[in-house]
């Protein structure tokens, strides 16, 4: 990094903090709605806009990191040669050319970091990165909304550098997400660049402040020492109905900086926009084409997307002979679903990854039974009902040896997010008794270590669990315990809190105020299909079970045919071996492929249909083929494992498509 810029500017008022960011500013004649804060440089040799050139390093001061420190520790340490990253595909390949960048693939550049503001005042980060090589004769924008509730800078190293690559521009928003911390107690908020101040003091510059009045907020924490308050879970805006609006500013205001910076030539016309993101930002992206009304996107790619479909009783998929009707299950619905019975189903493979570290899972099998939510007698026969009672509700056979992978990732501390934030609830709701706090050996809230504190933007994905913080079960009759060991008052089993699951199962499925208001939420953002002819390629995996096909690109997939008909675009490749994470551990190596890889094949063949005209793939199953080898040993994936999205799918792999019907071959 070898300087900033300042812009010329309005002042819109603020206070400057120590950090990198200067006061809040909006550029003169910019978009109304943009704040512009920072403008670095980065010479590609010290460092670079995909973070490639500089290594993390400890803090200088781990009470106080600096922007810049915060930045390369997001952006360190998330490379995995065995599965393919680094030497198949990533940030240091030349996938043209299938071989490394002699120089590690860093790129020098530009980079504006700015905020853009909803109409309810809801308050998203946008990053626009500019590569020193970009392309004037081709030009072009990607633009990434940010996976899953994670900060502004973690999708450079999975997506960005692809469009860094190609001489784009890329324009990123975290949708309203990311990690915008308040630690209640110290009054300490994360700032947009993941610096830390004091609420006070941050004033314009955080990233999120509770919306708590002193008094309220005093009386809290009188009751509810040490909580923390997030911003994907207590900002009160159900963001997701935002999600498209938000990739849409993003663009925007990519389309405007270049314009300032180049003294004009870049418009909607003459530039070619692709869209791309995966699970969350997967979802943003389909809602970003459903919501491009004026045609600035030319294309779209979703991996993996979180993305939640209007019922329709028209909608079928058929995957052999199963049979499903009426579109897909929100979020709430089957996270809230598997919440209640992964951790009992993971005992039905016992030789699954990770099922070692369920250790109350017997005990969420017995308080199951008790409840009369399962009726068989023996623990072998509760778990293999479990995981029956999994499948009949819609997830694949594939993912039944990720059932305590998916719960020990936490549907509970997700599911309570959600809930929180569609029913646009506050920290003080404490909503089916949950709450966010640092935790100490035992479980029990404690204040924040503030070095954790310091660094939470750098290592949080949006919210709990991260580090000691993690979701707190307040309705533990010994007092607030960590969740998954507390105890559950109907039961007094520490058996995951079943009490608090079912709570939120209600606030998904229930006819309760509090259940109503969150389904009101969700009712919001649900997608109709219609992509308005955009081009577009869906990949996913057959195996995901956090965000399962079956209840989210099936369904959208039919949905765009009945919508569409003729006129569709959409392709979808289902990638057989892939789950939703990218596990590459002991057990999950031998199984899976990355889903990564097909994602960015799928970008390369955005980019060859919307410059050259080139057919879009049919949609189709690709067969691919699991590394094997021992758990912990497996052999490095190779392009044996990991056979081409095919232009013309063989008929056995075809996945059929037509007025709302989806047929896919087992």
């Amino acid at each position: 990094m070898i300087g900033r810029r300042g812009l010329r500017a309005a002042v819109l008022g603020g206070v400057a903090v120590t950090s990198l960011l200067a006061v809040p500013v909006r550029a003169v004649d910019g978009p109304r709605e943009v704040t512009v804060l920072r403008h670095l440089t980065f010479d590609g040799v010290t460092d670079d806009l995909v973070g490639l050139a500089a290594k993390p390093a400890p803090y200088a001061d781990p009470l106080h990191p600096t922007a810049a420190e915060l930045r390369r520790a997001t952006l360190a340490g998330r490379m995995d040669a065995g599965a393919g990253w680094g030497r198949l595909f990533g940030p240091p390949v030349d996938a043209a050319a299938g071989q490394p960048y002699p120089d590690g693939g860093r790129v020098a550049g530009e980079e504006y970091l700015a905020y853009a503001r909803a109409p309810d005042g809801g308050k998203s980060a946008v990053l626009l990165q500019i590569p020193a090589k970009l392309s004037r004769e081709r030009r072009c924008i990607l633009a990434v909304p940010q996976a899953g509730s994670f900060g502004i800078y973690h999708d450079i190293g999975t997506t960005g550098f692809w469009g860094l690559q190609h001489g784009c521009a890329v324009v990123y928003t975290d949708k309203g997400h990311g990690t915008g911390a308040h630690d209640l107690e110290s009054d300490t908020v994360t700032l947009i660049d993941g610096t830390t101040a004091k609420a006070g003091a941050a004033g314009a510059l955080s990233h999120f402040t509770a919306p708590l009045s002193a008094k309220t907020k005093a009386a809290f924490l009188a009751r509810w020492p040490h909580r923390i308050a997030f911003k994907a879970a207590h900002a009160r805006h159900n963001p997701e109905s935002e999600w498209g609006n938000d990739v849409l500013r993003a663009i925007r205001y990519a389309l405007w900086q270049l314009n300032a910076r180049d003294g004009g030539g870049w418009t909607a016309g003459n530039t070619v926009v692709i869209v791309s993101g995966n699970s969350n930002g997967g979802g943003a992206t389909l809602y970003a084409g459903e919501k491009d009304a004026e045609g600035l996107i030319d294309g779209l790619v979703a991996g993996e997307p979180q993305v939640q479909v209007r019922p329709d009783p028209a909608l079928r998929v058929m995957r052999g002979s199963t049979i499903r009707s009426g579109g897909g299950r929100t979020l709430l619905d089957y996270f809230t679903f598997a919440n209640l019975y992964e951790p009992c189903a993971a005992l039905a493979m016992p030789d699954a990854p990770l099922v070692d570290k369920l250790v109350h899972a017997k005990d969420r099998c017995a308080s199951l039974t008790q409840a009369g939510l399962l009726t068989a007698g023996t623990l072998e026969t509760q778990a293999r009902e479990a995981q029956d009672r999994l499948l009949a509700y819609g997830f694949d056979p594939e993912t039944e040896v990720l059932n305590a992978a998916g719960y020990l990732i936490g549907p509970d501390a997700t599911a309570a997010k959600y809930a929180s934030d569609h029913g646009r609830f506050g920290v003080e709701d404490r909503i089916c008794g949950y709450s966010y706090a640092s935790v100490d050996g035992e479980g029990k809230p404690r204040a924040v270590p503030p070095a954790e504190m310091a660094e939470i933007f750098a290592k949080a994905a949006g919210g709990a669990p991260t580090g000691s913080i993690d979701l707190v079960n307040d309705n533990d009759p010994r007092g607030p315990r960590r969740n998954d060991l507390s105890i559950s008052p109907s039961t007094g089993r520490a058996d995951y809190n079943l009490d608090g699951a079912r709570c939120l199962r209600e606030l998904a499925v229930g006819r309760s105020a509090k259940a109503r208001r969150v389904q009101a939420g969700v009712a919001e953002f649900l997608a109709s299909g219609d992509l308005r002819g955009k081009p577009a390629i869906i990949v996913h995996g057959r195996a995901d079970n956090r965000v399962p096909p079956a209840f989210s690109s099936r369904p959208y997939l039919a949905a765009n045919s009945l919508r569409e008909g003729g006129k569709s675009q959409l392709r979808y490749i289902e990638v057989e071996n892939a789950e939703h994470f990218g596990f590459s551990g002991p057990g999950f190596d031998t199984r899976f492929v990355p889903l990564a890889y097909y994602t960015l094949r799928a970008l390369d063949l955005m980019w060859s249909h919307l410059t050259t005209g080139q057919a879009l793939p049919r949609s189709q199953i690709v067969r691919t083929r699991p590394r094997g080898g021992a758990p912990g040993a497996a052999p490095p994936v190779t392009l044996d494992n990991l056979p081409p999205i095919a232009l013309e799918a063989a008929f056995r792999d075809r996945i059929t498509v037509q007025t709302g019907v989806v047929w896919l071959p087992d």
